[in-house]
């Protein structure tokens, strides 16, 4: 790549990266509050990836690393066992990735189209699409902590979504135990003492 050659320490280095790829998304969510499970019902995405090659590969490549790092964000949760270390979350019984139906009920993407993109020195002035709407997923989990924050509001919880831990992922299982209502306040086990602990965990 041209003009680039940072070298960490030095006075006056050079650009690290040729040009950056970006974008933002806006989820809409629905909550079951009584089971945790939930729905995206629209997902809108804006990309700048420079002047597209292809632009149908581009296109597949921001839903695929969307719904990876919804995934990411909101499902994939690695366990091990406390007693021996052993990898608990092995296979689809455990371990929880998207499917068909957490695809957004509504997803447009679109890309940014109305510059001239002169500072490009790539292939046509376009950008590599990897991973960084990977990214984006995580849109997901903070419109999902906004509903358990309008939930917690209805069974008086006062905290606002600042006040909820920040875990990821984002599991049904969290979802349902943020809840704060009474079902959850009277299933809460609270430890005797320290040598009772959870039976795994999570890197």
């Amino acid at each position: 790549m041209p003009e680039i050659g940072f070298v960490f320490g030095d006075p006056n280095p050079k650009p690290a990266f040729l040009y950056y790829t970006q974008g933002s998304a806006i989820t809409v969510v629905e909550v079951d509050t009584l089971t945790g499970d939930w729905a995206c019902l629209e997902a809108d995405i804006k990309m700048d990836i420079g002047r597209p090659i292809n632009q149908a590969i581009d296109y597949g490549q921001i839903e695929g690393a969307f719904i990876q790092g919804m995934g990411l964000f909101t499902m994939e949760q690695s366990l091990w066992f406390r007693h021996n270390g052993a990898l608990f979350t092995r296979g689809p019984g455990n371990y929880k990735i998207p499917g068909f139906r957490d695809v957004p009920q509504k997803f447009d993407i679109s890309m940014l189209k109305d510059r001239e993109f002169t500072h490009l020195k790539t292939i046509r002035s376009s950008k590599g699409i990897g991973e960084p709407p990977l990214f984006l997923g995580s849109a997901v989990h903070f419109a999902l902590r906004d509903a358990i924050n309008s939930a917690r509001k209805s069974n008086g919880i006062k905290s606002g979504a600042a006040g909820l831990p920040f875990k990821s992922p984002l599991t049904t299982e969290r979802i349902r135990n943020a809840m704060g209502d009474f079902i959850v306040n009277k299933s809460e086990v609270i430890p005797k003492d320290e040598s009772e602990k959870d039976f795994f965990v999570e890197a």
